[in-house]
């Protein structure tokens, strides 16, 4: 059994609600185009970014560890090896706090973008991040990243990045998945 928290580390930051200790856990960054952002005048966004001297759209990227009677969740997985290189850092800042990937016994994916899930395996070796873990989520996550029809609808970049990744990251915890549905 993994003991709470009671230190704050840099990439860890932890919250105690209770009973409950909740650990925010660096992944690291994105930087993304602006070309993603919607009703956003481009160049004026630009602009500001450049004043602020931030060359990109950035994105923190975090998971979160649940401490609760005895158990361990994680919600999301981070970027995992898949992504930028300023991103992947949950194994390592898990290791800074203490907690062995082993010890966490459910995983809860909010959803399956590579940024929440792209955690869960190796994608160089296949090996499972969490091997002791029941994976936990949404049944409409497994039925439309799953789903032939839409993913041939998918430009190529979305069937890479999100399907086929997707797929790739849950399979091998397929004999350890719980769906819930919604109000669950």
């Amino acid at each position: 059994m993994i003991q709470p928290p009671i230190q704050q580390i840099p990439g860890v930051y932890h919250r105690k609600i209770g009973d409950i200790v909740v650990t925010a856990i660096s992944d690291g960054f994105l930087d993304g185009n602006l070309e993603a952002m919607r009703n956003v005048d481009i160049d004026k966004a630009k602009q500001i970014l450049a004043d602020a001297f931030r060359p990109a759209r950035r994105t923190s990227v975090n998971s979160f560890l649940i401490h609760s009677k005895g158990r361990t969740a994680i919600v999301d997985t981070g970027s995992g090896n898949y992504l930028q290189q300023t991103a992947g850092k949950v194994q390592q800042n898990l290791a800074a706090a203490g907690v062995n990937p082993a010890d966490i016994d459910t995983v809860l994916l909010t959803h399956m973008h590579p940024d929440h899930s792209a955690g869960l395996t190796d994608m160089t070796t296949g090996k499972l991040l969490f091997p002791n873990a029941e994976l936990v989520m949404h049944e409409n996550e497994l039925a439309h990243w799953f789903d032939d029809a839409a993913m041939s609808q998918a430009d190529e970049r979305s069937k890479k990045l999100f399907f086929e990744a997707g797929r790739e990251q849950v399979a091998p915890y397929k004999a350890r998945t719980r769906l819930f549905k919604q109000g669950e």
